[in-house]
């Protein structure tokens, strides 16, 4: 059993090994799944771009425990338009 992450901006398709139907990830979801003895090409290029996590799921469940990432989102902030001022009260 794995556990994966979605840190992508949009959903993500996971197809779990045996199941009738894919399960979609929303950006911050995760699930633990059994995935196929197969690497899967997707989730590979899509663990190695930073949108999706894959780590080894504990007996219960829960992953095993690591230092946290030093970012979570490997992408920068976007901003569009131009710069607004504070809000009243904002200062």
């Amino acid at each position: 059993m794995m556990r994966v992450t979605n840190h992508a901006a949009g959903p993500r398709l996971v197809w779990p090994k045996g199941a009738r139907a894919p399960r979609l990830l929303v950006p911050g979801e995760s699930a633990v799944l059994a995935l196929p003895d197969r690497p899967d090409p997707c989730l590979a290029a899509w663990a190695a771009a930073g949108e999706v996590r894959i780590e080894a799921a504990g007996p219960d469940g829960d992953p095993p425990p690591q230092d946290p990432p030093l970012r979570q989102d490997p992408r920068p902030e976007r901003r569009r338009g131009r710069e607004r001022p504070p809000l009243r009260g904002e200062a």
